[in-house]
């Protein structure tokens, strides 16, 4: 490491300085030894190591212990921060034009969704944290020392962050940030950046995105982005085909917010029959547009399993979370057999997800009872062609108290296979 050319950020956790490290410009983050124990300095390189991505910040090197000072050297974005681009247009460099716009909110979209492919919650997204590279206006996300990885509803870092991007339910302590706090806080940001006002965090909700943004391209992905209810709230993975898709838009004419739009994507679904690895799964069938960046495979060993209740998790570390051992099965329920040689309208009548009417009333009857039974509590519609999977786990004294597994696979519009799989502990 050669000279510093002096300090270019400060904050309760250390320095960053601007200098040269192998050849490179670097934004070296200096960091006393007692202000982060080595299970945090361990947890902020793997952080780093599994978000190559770029519309994130690199790590250029390994973590050094010097003079009593962590040292960690990171990519040096030749730009400015997102709160100097819409708030201080006077210092800014950066021309909003609505190219400009299109390419920073994008930017901004893409990371996030690849540090969720990750299983990584950045948990302390604002506009200080979102650099523009000047020449290029590609947007970085930096400042990652608080994201954490998030398993089985539990996470492996301190719930901080800044409380004016934090959603709902982290303000009303109802939630641990988690994927989407993620994705409310970059709601907000965006419509700051289209607007170019800062909003009352209180008060950011869809009706004022559309008063704020009005007809401009993004409305309608920022209102699904926001949605105070986290459980109708869009995922990153479930919103970024229609940011893709806005680009270049412009202007535009806003149209009602769908309910049915605002249910989590399937990407925060886990598929059962997938790779042990978590992330290592496909995009969602709803999400065909996803990026291939949705399908990179980090080493983490079992599915994440998302909490059934708005709870605060078991102070356990998720490393050590123990997978329960199923003890009971629930017979499978729904199984189609393979259809008798009849006429092919007999076929389809028999096997369509929703009764066509001209089949005998009760045998409708039936198949509407058991379509309205494998889509009971799902976070999401059943599609034409493909799996859905919802797991729940609920740990008590470090012991597993109950898990709840559903699986229902479709094909052509027709149920070929359903599983409800309960294991409830003594």
């Amino acid at each position: 490491m050669a000279y510093s050319t002096g300090t270019i950020a400060e904050g309760c956790f250390g320095k960053v300085y601007k200098q040269k490290y192998n050849d490179t410009w670097a934004a070296v983050k200096k960091v006393p030894q007692h202000l982060i124990s080595q299970k945090d300095l361990e947890r902020e390189c793997e952080v780093y190591n599994k978000s190559d991505h770029p519309n994130i910040v690199k790590l250029l090197g390994n973590i050094t212990l010097t003079g009593g000072k962590w040292i960690i050297p990171l990519e040096f974005i030749f730009g400015e921060d997102l709160e100097t681009t819409i708030f201080k247009s006077s210092k800014s460099k950066i021309q909003l034009t609505p190219a400009n716009k299109d390419t920073i909110i994008i930017g901004m979209c893409e990371g996030l969704l690849h540090l969720h492919s990750k299983d990584i919650v950045h948990q302390d997204l604002k506009p200080e944290n979102i650099m523009v590279e000047h020449n290029t206006n590609r947007a970085v996300i930096i400042d990652l020392g608080l994201a954490k990885f998030f398993r089985y509803g539990l996470n492996s870092a301190m719930d901080l962050g800044n409380e004016a991007y934090s959603a709902p339910e982290v303000l009303q302590r109802r939630s641990q940030r988690d994927q989407r706090s993620d994705v409310w806080a970059l709601g907000k940001i965006i419509a700051e950046l289209c607007a170019r006002i800062r909003l009352y965090t209180p008060s950011v909700c869809p009706a004022k995105i559309k008063e704020t943004m009005k007809d401009q391209a993004y409305c309608d992905a920022v209102c699904r982005m926001v949605e105070p209810d986290r459980s109708l709230r869009s995922s990153m993975a479930g919103v970024i085909g229609e940011i893709r898709r806005s680009r270049g838009k412009g202007t535009v004419t806003t149209a009602p917010v769908q309910m049915e739009h605002l249910k989590p994507s399937l990407l925060d679904v886990p598929a059962r029959n997938r790779s042990p690895s978590p992330i290592n799964r496909d995009a969602a069938p709803l999400n065909r547009d996803l990026s291939p960046i949705n399908r990179a495979a980090p080493a983490f060993k079992g599915d994440p399993l998302p909490l059934t209740k708005d709870r605060s998790p078991s102070p356990l570390n998720w490393e050590r979370s123990p997978r329960p051992h199923m003890k009971a099965l629930h017979p499978q329920i729904g199984l189609h057999k393979s259809p008798s040689p009849r006429p092919a309208e007999d076929k389809t009548k028999n096997q369509a997800l929703v009764p066509t009417g001209r089949a005998d009333i009760t045998q409708d009857m039936m198949k509407m009872k058991l379509y309205q039974e494998a889509a009971k509590d799902l976070p999401c519609n059943l599609p034409m062609t493909g799996k859905v999977v919802v797991r729940s786990f609920e740990e008590k004294s470090g012991e597993c108290e109950r898990w709840v597994q559903r699986e229902v696979v479709t094909r052509d519009g027709r149920i070929v296979k359903y599983d409800d799989i309960k294991f409830v502990g003594k």
